[in-house]
């Protein structure tokens, strides 16, 4: 939560401190000197917060500070033959082809919005990945962990030295219908030492455990296995 904090913090703060620029630049034009003191500290600290959560947010970040620098400062500082200068230029031809220079504000615009648009597509990739997935794909995140041989170990050292932990097949805590249907199942729902785990159908488990069914149908809960190319959720 605190860095989720700075990464809003310092966005709405840069864009705060442009519109302030642009309504001070009317009455001292010179107010861009000096403003890379304040704006590349708070450009660092947003990469700084977000780049930590995923490699996509830590490249959107980057491009979208640098776009941000060039267009609240580097164009002002730098870039001033960006002017508009309408002039002409011969060419074999004769004189008087016109030739249009880009204005000085509009590349720094442009630049701007670049960056903003990054930052504000960075922070929705970190914060909210599935609004970029496709509509009934499934979630690559699951509910609860997957038991294995290292939550095994867990479950041993809580128990005393002289404890020994008893493991049995998960099929021998289903009934014989179940037995036959669980082959259908990638994962099925098991609660271990007080706490819901998936467990392959065909793993080992502590023999205090227990299968966990739906309260209505008493039916298995799971991961399905997919074998005609859609999802399936129970």
């Amino acid at each position: 939560m605190f860095w989720t904090l700075i990464s809003f913090v310092s966005l709405l703060s840069i864009i705060i401190l442009q519109g302030l620029v642009i309504f001070m630049s009317g009455i001292n034009p010179h107010i861009r000197n000096g403003l890379d003191s304040v704006l590349v500290p708070l450009l660092v600290l947003f990469v700084l917060s977000i780049s930590w959560r995923c490699s996509t947010a830590t490249i959107l970040s980057l491009a979208g500070v640098l776009c941000l620098y060039v267009g609240m400062f580097y164009v002002y500082d730098n870039l001033g033959v960006l002017q508009f200068t309408p002039s002409h230029i011969a060419n074999r031809l004769g004189y008087g082809i016109p030739h249009i220079e880009a204005p000085l504000t509009g590349v720094a615009d442009f630049y701007f919005m670049m960056g903003i648009f990054a930052l504000i597509l960075c922070m929705a990739v970190a914060f909210r990945p599935s609004i970029f997935k496709a509509k009934g794909a499934a979630s690559t995140r699951l509910p609860y962990p997957v038991w294995t041989r290292h939550n095994q170990s867990d479950l041993r050292i809580g128990l005393n030295a002289n404890s020994v932990l008893s493991l049995v097949p998960v099929q021998s805590l289903l009934s014989y219908a179940e037995y036959h249907l669980v082959a259908k199942y990638k994962y099925i729902e098991a609660m271990i030492a007080g706490r819901i785990y998936f467990v392959l159908p065909d793993d080992w488990v502590p023999e205090c455990s227990s299968i966990i069914r739906d309260k209505e149908s008493g039916s298995l809960l799971g991961i399905p296995k997919v074998g005609d190319g859609f999802n399936i959720s129970d």
